[in-house]
């Protein structure tokens, strides 16, 4: 099967024949190289502006969230002023609810794991930040720290004057063939000139590793509302009455009225003879008055591959005991 074509990009520098005798300093179509160079230029003051505005801002709002946890001891008390309005919707949303108490505490703590898991997150990204920094070498703390020392010894030179150095015995150089300076450092690494990226690909590759976790962090604990309906049943005053008659027939003889026989299903009355007392779903209409009694809520989530659930009961809802549903 043929390789999809992908689109080609921009020519950036245009295809001009240039012979074999162009010398250096002529014109040149790789001369935008320069211009291409001094645009980069240009744009790195400002990227690493962006940088630095984006890791203050990170550090002032941590340091801030820093201090609204450090400045409440009880865990009851909202930390910041977005959990005390969550809180107070969680109020005014379910001020009637029996489990008020456990629904803000639960509602708070998801809001903590959330918080939590954002700043696994944000720690993550800032490791990878940190390790391409270090992996530059022109921002490494190792580079700034030997320009300080290099800059240093520098003053110092220059403020005690220069002076003539011994001249220095140098190996007498080989002269190379025309054919051997063509090659002359072409297998040598490269890495030394362009520095090397594998560090910052092995960041990558662990940061993509973590966020299956962290999604899951960020994930974790969200619930959902159920409201359902809670079937209470009866047998059938059809049922009660074969039952009756077939007791009577069993124990004296006396023969089952027709019109018993024929109010209930056959296959009903077939299960009573043979003593059961359950009876199938596809049959339970028959044998049953059904009532669904509700509507109830709850609140439920899953933790850990477990289901927990938080009863949304009214206060006043305390039926009275025994429960009998209305039209039983």
């Amino acid at each position: 099967m043929p390789r999809r074509r992908t689109e080609r990009g921009e020519c950036k520098i245009e295809k001009q024949p240039v012979g074999p005798y162009w010398k250096p300093g002529e014109k040149h179509p790789l001369d935008i190289l320069d211009a291409e160079l001094e645009e980069v230029r240009g744009e790195l003051p400002g990227l690493l502006e962006e940088l630095l505005t984006a890791a203050q801002r990170t550090q002032i709002r941590v340091r801030a969230l820093l201090n609204d946890e450090q400045t409440h001891s009880d865990p009851q008390v909202p930390f910041t002023a977005a959990d005390q309005a969550a809180r107070r919707m969680i109020v005014d949303r379910f001020h009637n609810r029996k489990h008020l108490h456990h629904l803000v505490t639960l509602f708070l703590l998801q809001r903590r794991r959330h918080l939590m898991g954002r700043l696994r997150t944000i720690q993550a990204a800032l490791d990878v930040v940190n390790g391409l920094l270090d992996e530059e070498e022109t921002l490494s703390q190792e580079f700034l720290s030997s320009l300080t020392k290099t800059e240093a010894a520098e003053e110092l030179h220059s403020g005690q004057g220069t002076e003539e150095s011994e001249p220095q015995d140098k190996e007498p150089q080989t002269e190379l063939t025309r054919e051997e300076l063509r090659v002359q450092g072409i297998n040598e690494s490269l890495e030394p000139i362009l520095s090397s990226v594998d560090q910052s690909r092995r960041l990558l590759r662990e940061f993509e590793a973590q966020l299956p976790e962290l999604r899951r962090q960020l994930a974790s604990g969200r619930g959902w509302f159920e409201v359902f309906y809670v079937p209470k049943r009866h047998y059938k005053q059809e049922v009660i009455a074969y039952v009756m008659a077939l007791q009577a027939f069993r124990e004296r003889g006396s023969p089952i009225p027709q019109h018993v026989i024929d109010a209930l299903h056959p296959q009903v009355a077939r299960i009573i003879q043979a003593g059961g007392e359950t009876f199938p779903p596809e049959l339970r209409l028959e044998a049953y008055d059904i009532i669904e009694v509700g509507p109830y809520v709850k609140y439920r989530r899953i933790d850990q591959k477990r289901t927990y659930t938080i009863s949304l009961g009214l206060d006043n809802d305390y039926p009275p005991y025994p429960f009998v549903p209305a039209g039983f």
